[in-house]
């Protein structure tokens, strides 16, 4: 039965800090009771040197559907979507504490000035001994806005690469296969299983090893005068001899991604998975920085353009050109400053290698080009 909402249970609920998003387990088995929004303050909160900016217009309560993602109910209530876990109050105490299902009414509301969400967990009634299927909790992004990394391209070391499987072309020796005639592969690289592979093509070649992206599939079928022969299925581009192969295994990432602060104090953006020289929101990109140098899932991170350096010295600021051999003259000896930096793009690490990383460009406000500069990002919300 709905309880009515009293003074008390406000009294009550504000001590104990309203039962955030991270106590799953607790609100599971706790009573239902109708929540209400308090009233809110102004539209900005600080927190802890963050701003959590709740968006004009955000409702004060939504039902989770099947399909929405935490990015998506996050960019409902903030201007900055990547303070969620602000937001939600994370405990980290707790395993998988912030896990959120279809079906579950979240409530936003306000403790000490501080905008919250709470949540109250869908309930069903079952017949008894009726074996409910599990739930899926929703992830933070959408599977087909990560495809590119998941399923379409891998960084490899040159001395991996070295080591694998390359295709040969088909019978007739052709640089370029259509896939249509069955494809000749290298035995030279060892044993291969008759089954399933993924046909790659390199498209950058980087410090950090060799980008690749998927072409076709191809299903291993016998070996023929020390070639091994195979069957193209899933044909995305033609086939080039010197393409190679690799397991059909997609990259695994974690449901739940949550922000963090960046720790690497610089790096630069060396490739994109789109193959562009220019990016933009929800594009995935290369950073020149990994494992070793301390990356970590999560981590957010600034990309930045440099000032241009200017003459100060004369009537009217004027920019150097360094390409003009009188300019690099005159910066010898002329007074000159630097512009500021200009921030312009923010970065969520996705999936971390040893010396390189994966990121998704979260927000853009002008295009992002391969080869920028990129800073940490404090994310103090998550300092506790």
């Amino acid at each position: 039965m709905e309880l009515p909402m009293t003074k008390k249970h406000y009294c009550t609920i504000a001590a104990i800090g309203f039962f955030s998003l991270s106590c799953h387990s607790a609100l599971a088995s706790a009573p239902l009771v109708d929540s209400q929004p308090l009233p809110q303050p102004a539209v900005g909160a600080e927190s802890r040197g963050t701003l959590v900016q709740i968006k004009q217009g955000a409702p004060t309560e939504y039902v989770v559907k099947k399909g929405d993602t935490l990015w998506d109910i996050s960019a409902l209530f903030l201007d900055d979507p990547w303070l969620w876990p602000e937001l939600w109050r994370i405990n980290t105490d707790i395993a998988n504490p912030h896990l959120i299902y279809p079906g579950d009414k979240l409530y936003l509301v306000w403790v000490d000035g501080r905008p919250q969400l709470t949540r109250k967990p869908q309930r069903t009634l079952l017949p008894e001994g009726t074996v409910q299927a599990k739930r899926q909790p929703i992830p933070t992004f959408a599977r087909d806005m990560l495809e590119p990394l998941l399923t379409e391209h891998r960084l490899v070391s040159a001395e991996h690469l070295a080591q694998l499987p390359v295709i040969v072309g088909d019978n007739r020796g052709a640089p370029r296969v259509n896939g249509l005639a069955p494809v000749f592969i290298d035995a030279a690289a060892g044993q291969l299983e008759q089954q399933e592979y993924a046909i790659f093509t390199p498209v950058a070649e980087l410090a950090q090893g060799q980008l690749l992206r998927l072409v076709a599939n191809v299903q291993i079928t016998h070996a023929q005068d020390g070639y091994w022969q195979g069957e193209v299925s899933k044909l995305q581009r033609e086939i080039r001899r010197g393409d190679v192969l690799l397991p059909l295994t997609p990259t695994e990432l974690p449901e739940l991604i949550v922000p963090s602060n960046g720790a690497v104090p610089m790096g630069h953006i060396i490739g994109s998975l789109n193959e562009r020289r220019e990016q933009g929101k929800f594009d995935l990109v290369v950073l020149d920085q990994g494992r070793a140098e301390g990356v970590t899932t999560g981590q957010m991170y600034r990309a930045v353009r440099a000032g241009t350096r200017v003459f100060v010295d004369g009537e009217s600021i004027s920019l150097v050109n360094p390409y003009k051999p009188s300019h690099a003259i005159s910066s010898l000896w002329r007074t000159t400053a630097e512009l500021p930096l200009q921030q312009t793009a923010e970065l969520m690490v996705l999936q971390v290698q040893e010396h390189s990383s994966f990121a998704i460009v979260l927000r853009a406000p002008e295009w992002l080009r391969v080869g920028a500069t990129f800073l940490p990002m404090q994310v103090a919300a998550m300092q506790r």
